[in-house]
Parts: C-alpha cells; structure tokens; sequence
C-alpha cells in the first residue's frame, strides 16, 4: 500500500507574488524488516539549524535559497504575497521555493523560542 506525504510550498508567480501549493510526496513500500513507505530521495546540497527567539518576526523578504524548513520544536507562521498564512507546528515541513519576487513574511507563534532544520535543494 502506497502512502503520501502532504505539504505545502511557497513559490513565486510570474508576477513576483508569492503563493502557497499543495506538495505530495509519494511513499512505495519497500520490504524491509518490517515493511514501512520510502520516498524517492531527492538531492540536497547542505543544512543547517536555525533558533528563533520567541516573538521573532522576519519582514517581507524572499526565501534566500530554495530549501526545506523542518520545524523541531515551537511554531511558526508563514504569511505569502497574496496574504494567505499557513501554521507550521512541529513535525511539519514547508519547501520555501520563493528566492525572487516579493517574498513572504514569517514569525514565531507563542511564547516559546521556534527551532528549524533547514536542507538546501
């Protein structure tokens, strides 16, 4: 039985406005002892870990880079050009692919610091 990951992007449009998508990833089984789901792997150039201090706001600004930002601990929020936010809590992912244009804005939620795994693709 097949499994699929779902996440969500921030991409830029032709415009320089940037938007969230829907991002599935597909899982096959593989036997293995016991059997679990594995994704394709995907190439990944470097990473990295980010501590935001709780409070932490970042302006509109594009992504520097494309990569994945995987929440460990606290949350966050993403806020795209067109104005639509998505939470990001721990244990979820957002692949930010909006390095041009106008870019998004992002903050830690709560009262307690946001600490992110970030991969560059």
């Amino acid at each position: 039985m097949s499994t699929t990951l779902n996440f969500r992007c921030l991409y830029t449009d032709d415009d320089g406005v940037s938007h969230f998508a829907p991002l599935d990833v597909e899982m096959a089984p593989r036997e293995f002892a016991p059997p679990f789901s594995v994704s394709p792997l995907e190439t990944a150039s470097r990473y990295g870990f980010l501590h935001l201090p709780a409070g932490w706001i970042g302006d509109l600004h594009p992504s520097p880079l494309r990569m994945w930002i995987i929440v460990l601990s606290g949350e966050m929020e993403f806020e795209a050009g067109d104005g639509e936010q998505q939470k990001i809590a721990p244990g979820s992912a957002l692949l930010l692919e909006d390095t041009t244009g106008m870019g998004h804005c992002s903050r830690v939620l709560g009262n307690q610091p946001a600490v992110l795994a970030v991969v560059h693709v």
